[in-house]
């Protein structure tokens, strides 16, 4: 299922600085996008694995962060629905690695916020460096 809405890796400051880190879920989620909206795939897929050499590492996901994604995914109610797993699997990372979740979905920030870890696109300046 693609998504019109950007999902940023989690964040983590490590020794003052700031790490990226994303399942491996995140390469797969960007070539569906770019396909999505037709565009040049080995293009973003050149671009997107330089990314990932140099400053986003893709991690294997844990029975811990699979466990957490489950907690997550059954948060809210029918009438409101429920977090994704993919959008779930991004924010467990961010709770047991200590980090900040950073979305643009303003409905999983909604559903899944109580847990914490997460902050919106437009305030994740002010989150990490607060």
């Amino acid at each position: 299922m693609v998504h019109s809405k950007i999902v940023i890796a989690t964040v983590r400051r490590a020794e003052g600085n700031i790490k990226l880190l994303a399942p491996q879920l995140l390469y797969y989620e960007v070539i569906a996008t770019a396909q999505y909206y037709k565009l040049p795939i080995d293009s973003v897929s050149q671009l997107l694995n330089q990314q990932i050499k140099y400053n986003l590492p893709l991690i294997e996901t844990t029975e811990k962060h699979r466990s957490k994604a489950i907690e997550i995914v059954q948060m809210g109610h029918p009438p409101s629905g429920y977090p994704s797993i993919y959008d779930a699997i991004f924010h467990a990372i961010a709770v047991i690695e200590n980090g900040i979740f950073v979305t643009a979905d303003r409905k999983h920030f909604v559903k899944a916020n109580t847990i914490g870890h997460i902050t919106m696109l437009e305030t994740w300046e002010k989150q990490l460096f607060s």
